[in-house]
Order: structure tokens, then sequence, then C-alpha cells
């Protein structure tokens, strides 16, 4: 038999293991897993180095205006195009709904952005933030369409959706078959938090932490656990940064809820202490939740290694730092554009701090940024599998250590809280539907490549 490609003589490895082989792409699909397969129009030898699924990001805002106005410095061009530096051959952006506008709107005007911009695979979820009707009748159609997931928040007043409103969408997110991902911090938590510092002229970085504190995080859990349980609904719990939540998702888990949660790199490697610098210097760490402590990194880590936490996912919110600190250093916290960027790195930071570091299997890894990523949004095993029939979307993964500059990144936005960290690990070929998309620095790469990919 001859194939379009064949990688060879890899330890190929998903989320059921490790063996050694190659691997035979015909017609931009796994064609055959094996040894001694036949010729090909293209052979790679991975000369023992790690093979594994393209990573799965299944959480990244691009080409996204936030509720303050701010449009993210990466489009789904160049979002999508530092992913697949990264390893990450599929990412699933948002269609933001602002309060006033059509959900039907916002999901054409994504999809038209998204088809002509991304240069890797992708899906797409819905972010809800007013359900007032036609909201519910635009929802059903454009679930309809193949959306990965709906998403709301319990917090911030421009965006919250909360009481018998977030009951009726998860019903009908549960009827349309999607998941319901939520950003899950008690807004009451959160608001006397951040007025009580405002009223106190404490505007540092600080003061962002103290607001969204973790019990806030603890109590929105709790909160969306609820809800999803009331609606008989599928609940994905976003960026989780405490392990004290994780307890709480097992638990509901154990009676029966259908909930997965997901960390994200930033919680299992930086430190809450840079929120005690001044604000210029701690913007480019603000995010919401925010960061922690050791002592939640080390238990995120044993929950990543129990099983209880589904899906590491980059959260790449990339703000510039005029976005960050529109004001320079008077910014005040409540000014200051939140998220980190990430979703080039996601992979290599996952592994230096889980794999290289313990306590995770390469076997994990894969199941922790390409299975399940795929499998909450409805893309398995077409993603982040080595099955026959899979689309080739394939890692050969470097070993080797490395430190991150900002200027070999390919984001565009301008910085990395990562700066001068050594990393353990990097995608040193990336094949995307059989392209080699990436080969080391060298990149084949243009927009309009990616195609959409529904939910199953």
């Amino acid at each position: 038999m001859s194939f379009d490609l064949v990688i060879r003589n890899g330890r190929l490895v998903d989320a059921a293991g490790e063996s050694t082989g190659d691997i035979g792409v015909s017609e931009r699909r796994i064609a055959a897993v094996g040894t001694e397969l036949g010729t090909a129009a293209r052979e790679i030898d991975a000369a023992g180095a790690y093979v594994m699924p393209g990573g799965v990001d299944s959480h990244v805002h691009l080409g996204q205006l936030s509720s303050k106005g701010d449009m993210t410095a990466d489009d789904f061009w160049t979002g999508s195009r530092s992913a697949a530096f990264g390893g990450t051959t599929t990412v699933v952006p948002f269609a933001a709904q602002h309060r006033g506008t059509s959900i039907r709107a916002v999901v054409d005007d994504a999809m038209e952005r998204a088809a002509a911009e991304m240069t890797i695979d992708y899906g797409m979820h819905l972010i809800v933030t007013d359900w007032r009707d036609p909201a519910p009748t635009e929802f059903a159609t454009v679930a309809a369409a193949g959306l990965a997931a709906a998403k709301i928040y319990l917090t911030y007043d421009r965006l919250k959706v909360a009481g018998n409103q977030a009951i009726e969408l998860m019903q009908a997110a549960g009827a349309a078959g999607l998941a319901v991902m939520v950003h899950a911090e008690d807004d009451a938590i959160v608001g006397w938090g951040r007025d009580a510092r405002v009223a106190a002229g404490r505007l540092g970085a600080d003061s962002h932490a103290h607001s969204h504190s973790r019990g806030a995080e603890w109590s929105g859990v709790a909160q969306a656990i609820a809800l999803a349980e009331a609606a008989g609904a599928s609940l994905y719990l976003a960026h989780i940064s405490t392990p004290q939540a994780i307890d709480l998702v097992r638990a509901a888990r154990e009676r029966g809820v259908d909930v997965v949660a997901e960390t994200c790199p930033h919680y299992l490697i930086l430190d809450e202490a840079a929120y005690g610098d001044p604000i210029e210097t701690a913007a480019p760490y603000m995010c919401s939740p925010p960061l922690r402590g050791p002592a939640e990194r080390t238990g995120l880590l044993a929950q990543l290694a129990a099983g209880d936490i589904a899906v590491v996912a980059s959260d790449h919110s990339p703000y510039t730092m005029d976005q960050k600190l529109p004001h320079g250093p008077a910014t005040a916290f409540t000014e200051a554009a939140n998220g980190l960027p990430g979703a080039e790195l996601r992979l290599a930071l996952l592994y230096t701090a889980a794999v290289a570091a313990g306590p995770l299997a390469m076997s994990d890894f894969v199941r922790l940024v390409a299975a399940n990523p795929a499998q909450v949004c409805g893309m398995y095993p077409r993603k982040g599998s080595l099955q026959v029939g899979a689309d080739a979307d394939l890692v050969i993964w470097d070993e080797s250590a490395w430190t991150v500059r900002w200027t070999d990144l390919h984001d565009n936005v301008g910085y990395t809280p990562y700066e001068g960290m050594q990393l353990r690990g990097r995608a040193g070929m990336v094949v995307a539907r059989g392209d080699v998309i990436v080969d080391g620095a060298a990149a084949t790469l243009r927009p309009g490549r990616g195609a959409f990919v529904p939910r199953d």
C-alpha cells in the first residue's frame, strides 16, 4: 500500500498508551498504524521521538471584543498561527454575544472571520449574555450548526446570566446536545471585595486578587454545579484555579452530575506573589480567576495525576500592555484588561510542570491536551486520537530544554509572562490534516487554511 505521507520509527502515544511504529497518511487522514508500512510520496523519520495527536485547545479568545470594549490582540489568523507553532492543530474560540446583540448575528460574524483567517482547524463556542427573546429561538438554530458549547458567566455586570435564565439556558443547551461552559465565580463575593478595595483607595493588582478570592471560586463552582444539576445539563467548568473547587467537582460526579473541569498552565506554574508588585509590573499576570500559591499548584498537579481534572486549556486571552495599562502606572485594578496569552506555550508548559518534573505519563499528557478537549467539544476521535480514520493531525515532540523569549513566539501580544523561563519539550514538527505546517522554525501557514469542525 502506498501513502501520501509516512512517519516512521516513532514512539506513538495517545490517551490509550504508547507503542512503537509508523503512521501512514492518505487523503488527509490516518490510513494505517503499524510497522513496516508501505512507501509514501513523503517519508519522515521520527528517530524514536514521541509522535502524538495534534493538540486541541478548547478555550481560546481570538478576534473577540471584551465587555470593556477591548479587542483581543490576536485575531483568528495570528492566534491560530501561534497555536500551530506550539503543537496545537485545533482551537475552539468564541462568538461573543453582548447585551442587546443578536446571537445569530454574532455567530455568523465570527464564523465568517474564522473561515477567512484560521490557519488550523477550529470549532466555535457561543458566549451568551442576554437570554431575552429572540435569543432562545436563535440559540436553537445556531446550536444545530455544530457549536461546541455555550458559555455563561456568573459574575461581571455586563456578562452575567443568573437565576432562572441560567437554568433555562442550560436546559436549552441540553436539548441541543451542547455542554454549558461556566466562568464560575460568585458575583456577590467578587463585587463586595472589589468595592471595598476601591472605597479604601487600594487600587493595585493585589486588590484584583483579593476581589477574585479563593472563596469566590468555591462558591461559584458550587452554584454552577447546582444550576446544572437542576437543569440536567452537561457542565464544563472553565479555568479552575484551586484544588478545593476540584473536590466539589469530584463529589458532584460521584452523585451523578455530568461535569468536567478545566485548568490552565498558568495555575500550575506562575505565582500570586506577582500581584505584590506595582501594577505596571504585575499587569502581565492579571487574569480571572487570579494566580494562586504553592499549595494550589501542588494540589492541582496531584488532581491532574488522579484524573480529577479533564482538560488543560490555555484560556488564551491576549491583550497588549497598552490595553492592560490604559492609564500607565496610574491604572486601577478595575481598569486593566484581564487575561494571559498562552496558546503557543500550553503544551510545553504542561509538559515541563507535569511530565518532565512528574507526576504525569506521556499518555496522561495527551489525554489532557488533545483527547479530552476533543471529547468535550464533540470532535473525538476525528481530533485528539491516532485512530485509523482520524484527521492526520500529528506532532513530533522534541524533549530538549529551551528558553522562552517572546521574540521567538508568534502571537501579536508583545510580551509573555513566561519570559526567560527554561522549559522542557516543544513541538518539533506539526502535521495538520496531512500537511507539514511547522518544521522547527520553518512553517507553511496561511490564513483560511483551517476548516470548521462541527460538534458531532
